[in-house]
């Protein structure tokens, strides 16, 4: 009887383990996520809009969720990190680009137009409707 006992309690261990591993599993890649995603550096220089910015040819553009990114070179990659806790529905947004020269970030019916710099990396955040650039990141292309 003892046994039979201990063999439950086993069962039951891991039966309830199972969940709360999983809970943790998902907690982890979603922490690893928004760390590999915080870039820091330098701000990048906020310039007024304009068609010159972006050149003849115009900007490179696309929307991620209900922001829209123009670009006027290079690559991006983008993310959508939970805002916080495990289940959480909330997320913000982070792009980040390769190569842009300039950027012009579009939410909540306003525009703000950066010049990160020829060649170099740069790093937007939308969060809470609050926009940022930084001009550093790992994204290549």
């Amino acid at each position: 009887m003892a046994g039979q006992v201990v063999n439950l309690a086993g069962l039951m261990l891991v039966v309830v383990s199972i969940p709360a591993f999983l809970l943790y599993e998902t907690w982890s890649e979603q922490d690893a996520m928004r760390r590999a995603w915080d870039i820091a550096g330098p701000a990048c220089p906020v310039v007024e809009t304009s068609p010159v910015v972006f050149g003849a040819k115009g900007p490179k553009t696309f929307e991620y969720g209900a922001v829209r990114f123009d670009r006027r070179y290079g690559h991006a990659s983008c993310v959508a990190p939970p805002v916080r806790g495990i289940v959480s529905e909330q997320v913000y947004r982070v792009c980040q680009f390769s190569a842009p020269s300039a950027l012009a970030v579009t939410t909540e019916g306003r525009t703000i137009t950066y010049r990160p710099g020829t060649a170099r990396r740069a790093t937007v955040t939308v969060r809470d409707g609050q926009v940022s650039c930084v001009v550093g990141g790992w994204f290549a292309g």
